[in-house]
């Protein structure tokens, strides 16, 4: 088992100097991860190499103390953490590779059909109400229909039967747009 580990820079082409460092083993450095991994392997600097993971640790928090960190205001680099925090060898439980494998629309599908308290319910309408009566909203709302987009809402709606309840509040909520 190969146990080296190396210590690796992706390079902005623009500027020349690197946007993030990583601890890496094996092709680490060339797969995708939560950092954009540059389409020119050639922006991928291998910095220190054969190193042990205690070693490759100690280097990555020393390279990014030494550029810093966009996020909190002391350098260039778009790393989130001081490293030295990766866990070689870390295996996600079944349940979670599960989870991980969702698309995050269908995660968001699921926790909205989960059932509601009254509590919760009213808490929800009344935030709409004060969200559709707010002067933003209604300016929003307003710039963001243009006449293209009426049209087509109007042709889509165009034989579709309304109850007289419906009717009436939909004509109760144009007026209170209409008249803010």
């Amino acid at each position: 088992m190969n146990d080296k580990f190396y210590i690796y820079a992706y390079i902005n082409k623009k500027t020349g100097l690197p946007y993030y460092i990583g601890k890496g083993k094996n092709d680490r450095a060339y797969k995708k991860h939560n950092i954009s991994v540059p389409k020119d392997k050639s922006k991928i600097i291998i910095l220190e190499s054969n190193l042990t993971e205690l070693g490759a640790f100690a280097l990555e928090r020393r390279y990014i103390r030494w550029y810093g960190r966009k996020d909190n205001g002391t350098g260039i680099l778009l790393n989130r953490t001081d490293g030295g925090d990766g866990i070689n060898g870390f295996s996600h439980s079944e349940i979670t590779k599960q989870k991980l494998r969702k698309p995050k629309s269908e995660i968001f599908k699921e926790k909205m059909r989960k059932p509601k308290s009254e509590e919760h319910k009213q808490k929800i309408k009344i935030a709409n109400q004060l969200k559709a009566q707010s002067p933003e909203y209604i300016a929003k709302l307003r710039k963001s229909k243009s006449a293209e987009h009426r049209k087509k809402i109007s042709e889509a709606r165009k034989g579709m039967k309304f109850s007289e309840q419906h009717k009436i509040n939909l004509s109760v909520s144009h007026k209170k747009i209409i008249l803010q």
